[in-house]
């Protein structure tokens, strides 16, 4: 998973792994239901998580927390 033919690219199975996270995060009842958090999430994930480093089992506590903290409308 961390070997990367060019900079800056996931692989696919990072990218399902990206997807994931991202599809379980904004299923849950606090995430806002519109599409620009949604949008800001996924801008989020890509922009936040290191490709060469990404793992996510690893990742997914740290983006839940981060998520809830700007996202949540408990």
């Amino acid at each position: 998973m961390n070997s990367h033919p060019l900079n800056g690219a996931f692989q696919p199975e990072e990218l399902n792994s990206l997807q994931t996270i991202f599809d379980e995060i904004t299923s849950r009842p606090w995430f806002p239901k519109c599409p620009k958090a949604r949008n800001s999430f996924a801008k989020y994930l890509f922009e936040t998580l290191p490709e060469k480093t990404f793992n996510a089992e690893r990742h997914r506590s740290v983006v839940e927390a981060s998520v809830r903290m700007f996202y949540a409308v408990e």
